[in-house]
Formats: structure tokens, C-alpha cells, sequence
């Protein structure tokens, strides 16, 4: 049994080193990942071989049926040491042991008569080709099993890294969120008592304690509705509801500063917000907790004061929402020989079961098809075929 993963004692850590770690250990489990999916890809290749040796070698009398018992043997081997990995009784493991021994006898036994075949027709090369590709299926397998292991167990670390280095950032998100609400609060107080009304734009999301204090002067608000209707003969049209489509406010602002060139700054920062669709909140003749800046312009100085900046503005009453757009999925029209579109004719495919001990040789031999044309048809890989899912081989 895999060994649990203990948990680990993240506190005293700072932010920054919770942060690293997260980042450290999701990189691992990356490589982790790359590294099981290099030893497939060998064992693909080391399987290939054994096909391309098998091809040569069952022209030979009589390896063809030892050949079929030693991959049978191999998969009954491969089941008992499953089952031995997961049994705890001491009687049940040493009956299972002794089956393995005996497996691996019949297999050695085999192994060495297929030698001796492969040696009197001349394929000792394929049999060594052969012999050392199954070696190395084996070492991959191993090393596969062991970094299963190792990715589950530093999955978890990540996991533990991540969910504190999120739960601190949220913290950290809801600490600032109230000290620059409680900040934008207290200058709207102080500027309203010092210059009476005035409307306040601030981050609606909190993030900086930046609040613009503007004069307002005729500001107008519109709200505009979408009322579907449907015609009725020598009838007034019917309706059943509307939806509201805009909400907007306009107006001239003004903003102060310490000097034209002060202001100028502060303008350019509400462009900002308005140009990367910062949402804000809007608190004056209207009153909205969320709004976008959809037009923001500057007209000159106000007269005799250059101190300030006249603006016009324009909002609209929007909430920020994440909209997921669905990828289009595109038919490929398939055309037949003559260019001439297909019809709905479904094509059938034979297939046959994989039964213990079949290979993709086997049924390449069984079938009168390449071992190649197999792996193109089939998703599984050679070095492993499933007992009962069936293999198309035409």
C-alpha cells in the first residue's frame, strides 16, 4: 500500500516562500508527468522491436505457438504480482509467491527453447533484438510504477502548497479590499464636508483607495427598454414583457488638482480605467454600485481657475461577468474518390476479442494484416493489449 502523504506545517511560513513552493512543486509534478510519458513512449518503441523480431522469427517451425505461451505467461506473471502488491495475508502471499516462481520457470523454460529454435534457423540477431526490447519493457515498466508513485505523492504536496498560497492571496485580497474601502469612505467624508456635493468614482473591486471627487453639473440618466411584440390583425400589437438593454448616465464633471498639470495626470488615469473596462462604482446623482466609464473627455480648464479640468463623462450600468464562449465545431466533409460528397452509409468494422496471451502479431498472423496497420487502427499500445476490448483489423 502507497504510503499517505503527511500533511504539511505551513505555519510561520511567508507568502512569498508558500508562493515559491507552489510553483516549485507544480513544476515537479510537470516533470513527473514528462517522465511517464518518455517511458511509454520507450516501451512503444521497445514493442515495435519485438513485433519486427516476432515477423522474422515465427517463420521458424514451432516458435509461433512458443512465442504465444511465453506472452500468456507474461500476463499471467504480471496479474499475480498485481494481486501479491495488494494482498496483507502472509498464507495468501506465499501461495501467490510460489505461483510466480513457477511461472517464471515455465517462461525460462521457454525462453531457452525458443533460443534454440532461433539459433538453428540462423535468427539469433532477431532473438537478441527480441530478448532486449522485452529487458527493457520491463525496466519501463518498473521505473513507470515507481514514478506513479512519486507524482502522486508530490501532487499532494502541491496541492497543500497551492491551497494555502490561494487561501493567503484571498486573505490578503480582503484585508486591502476593507483598509481602501475604509480610506475611499473617509476622503468622500472629508471632501464632502469641505465642498458640499459631489459625485466619488472609485475601483468597484477595491483595489487601490484611489477615489476621484468631481463637481457635477447637469448630469442625466436614461434607461432604455426592449419591448418585444408581436402583430395582431386590426389590432393594437401584444407584448408580454420587456428587458432593459441600456442604462446610462452623462454629464459635465469637474476635477481639481493643484495645478492644470495635476489634473491633467488624474484625467489620464480615468482614461486608463475607462480604456482596460475597470469597473467603478458611482456615487452622486446616481447611485451605482457597478458602472464602466464608457466616455471620458476633456474639454478645457474652468475659467478663471486653472486649477480644474471640465469633463465629459459617460457611464454605463453594467456588472462584470465571465462569459465562456463555446468553440464552433467543424464538420469535415468527407468526399469520395470521384470528388463527390459521401452519403450517410455508416461503414462497419471487423474486429476481434483480445483473449490472454494475443498480440497484435497474433492477430496480424490470425488475420492476414500488417502489425503496423494494427497500431494505426487501434488506440491501444503494443505492449499491452486489454483482455476483452476488441481490436479492429479492417
Amino acid at each position: 500500500m502507497a504510503s499517505k502523504t503527511k500533511k504539511l506545517n505551513l505555519k510561520g511560513k511567508s507568502d512569498k516562500k508558500i508562493a515559491n513552493e507552489a510553483q516549485k512543486w507544480k513544476k515537479t509534478v510537470s516533470a513527473d508527468a514528462a517522465k511517464i510519458s518518455k517511458a511509454g513512449k520507450a516501451i512503444t518503441a521497445a514493442q515495435k522491436k519485438i513485433d519486427t523480431a516476432n515477423d522474422y522469427l515465427n517463420k521458424s517451425d514451432g516458435y509461433k505457438a512458443k512465442s504465444s505461451a511465453y506472452d500468456a505467461l507474461e500476463t499471467q506473471i504480471e496479474a499475480q504480482e498485481k494481486l501479491l502488491a495488494k494482498t496483507k495475508s502472509s498464507s495468501k502471499k506465499k501461495t501467490i509467491t510460489s505461483k510466480i516462481t513457477s511461472l517464471k520457470k515455465d517462461k525460462k523454460s521457454l525462453v531457452s527453447d525458443m533460443k534454440k529454435i532461433a539459433s538453428s534457423a540462423g535468427y539469433q540477431k532477431q532473438m537478441s533484438a527480441k530478448t532486449k526490447a522485452q529487458a527493457n519493457i520491463k525496466t519501463e515498466k518498473s521505473k513507470i510504477s515507481s514514478l506513479k508513485t512519486k507524482k502522486s505523492k508530490d501532487k499532494k504536496i502541491y496541492g497543500q502548497y497551492s491551497s494555502t498560497n490561494t487561501a493567503r492571496k484571498l486573505a490578503a485580497r480582503k484585508k486591502l479590499q476593507k483598509a481602501n474601502g475604509k480610506s475611499i469612505r473617509s476622503k468622500i467624508k472629508v471632501a464632502k464636508k469641505k465642498y458640499g456635493g459631489q459625485t466619488a468614482i472609485y475601483r468597484a473591486d477595491l483595489k487601490t483607495s484611489r477615489v476621484f471627487m468631481l463637481g457635477e453639473f447637469d448630469p442625466s440618466e436614461t434607461n432604455d427598454q426592449d419591448v418585444p411584440t408581436n402583430a395582431v390583425d386590426n389590432s393594437d400589437p401584444r407584448t408580454n414583457y420587456s428587458v432593459r438593454n441600456s442604462k446610462q448616465l452623462s454629464g459635465t464633471y469637474y476635477l481639481f488638482g493643484k495645478s492644470f498639470s495635476d489634473c491633467d495626470k488624474q484625467y489620464e488615469i480615468l482614461q486608463g480605467w475607462a480604456r482596460k473596462g475597470v469597473e467603478v462604482t458611482v456615487r452622486g446623482f446616481s447611485k451605482w454600485n457597478h458602472a464602466y466609464l464608457s466616455s471620458v473627455g476633456k474639454t478645457a480648464y474652468t475659467a478663471g481657475n486653472k486649477n480644474s479640468m471640465q469633463l465629459s463623462i459617460t457611464f454605463t450600468y453594467a456588472q462584470k461577468d465571465k462569459i465562456a464562449y463555446a468553440k464552433k465545431k467543424t464538420k469535415k466533409k468527407s468526399k469520395s474518390s470521384t470528388g463527390a460528397k459521401s452519403g450517410t452509409k455508416k461503414t462497419t468494422h471487423k474486429t476481434v476479442t483480445v483473449k490472454s496471451g494475443m498480440t497484435y502479431w497474433s492477430i496480424a498472423q490470425s488475420h492476414n494484416v500488417s502489425v503496423s496497420s494494427l497500431e494505426k487502427m487501434n488506440k491501444w499500445p503494443a505492449a499491452k493489449l486489454p483482455i476483452g476490448v476488441k481490436v479492429r483489423y479492417q
